[in-house]
C-alpha cells in the first residue's frame, strides 16, 4: 500500500476539486439554461458528482491505515452501489427518447467496467491478493477518465450557449 499512497492522494485531490468546479461552473452557468436543463442536469451533472464522490471515496478508502478487510467491505459497497447507480441510469436513459446526447462507451460501458473493477479489487483485498491494488488504480483511472470527459463535454456545451437576456 505504502507505493501506492501518493496515487490515491492524488486523485482524492483530483476528484474533491472538480467537485468544488462542478458547482462554480452550474452557478455560473445559471443565466443559460434552456428547456429540458432539468433533464439533463440528472443524467449528466449529478453522475459526474456521484463518479468524484466515488474517487473521493475510493481514495480515501484505500489510503486510510484500516484493516484490509474493512477495506474490502467499503470497496464492495462502493462498487456495487455505483454499479447499481449506472445501470439504473442506463436504463431511465434508455426510456427517455429526448436525450440524444448520450454516448453508450463513455456514460454506460466505462463507469459499469469501473464499478465492476471496483467490486474485484474489493474482492482481492478481502482474499490479500497482490494485485489488489492494480485493480483498483485501473478502476480509479477508468472512473476519471469517464468523468474528466464528461466534464468537458458539459463545458463545451454551456460555453456554446448564449446568454439570456
Amino acid at each position: 500500500m505504502a507505493d501506492w499512497g501518493n496515487f490515491y492522494t492524488l486523485v482524492g485531490t483530483v476528484a474533491g476539486t472538480l467537485i468544488g468546479l462542478i458547482f462554480v461552473v452550474i452557478t455560473f452557468s445559471s443565466d443559460r439554461k434552456i428547456e429540458g436543463d432539468e433533464h439533463r442536469t440528472r443524467y449528466f451533472v449529478t453522475p459526474l458528482l456521484v463518479y468524484f464522490t466515488t474517487l473521493l471515496l475510493l481514495s480515501l478508502a484505500l489510503a486510510a491505515p484500516i484493516e484490509n478487510q474493512v477495506r474490502a467491505i467499503l470497496l464492495g459497497v462502493l462498487g456495487c452501489a455505483g454499479f447499481a447507480y449506472v445501470t439504473n441510469l442506463a436504463m431511465t436513459s434508455r426510456r427517455r427518447n429526448d436525450i440524444e446526447e448520450y454516448e453508450v462507451l463513455w456514460d454506460i460501458l466505462l463507469p459499469i467496467a469501473a464499478y465492476i473493477l471496483i467490486a474485484v479489487a474489493a474482492t482481492a483485498w478481502a482474499l490479500s491478493a497482490s494485485f489488489a491494488d492494480e485493480v483498483a488504480a485501473i478502476a480509479a483511472a477508468a472512473l476519471l477518465i469517464a468523468a474528466i470527459r464528461k466534464s468537458w463535454i458539459i463545458t463545451l456545451t454551456i460555453a456554446g450557449r448564449r446568454k439570456r437576456r
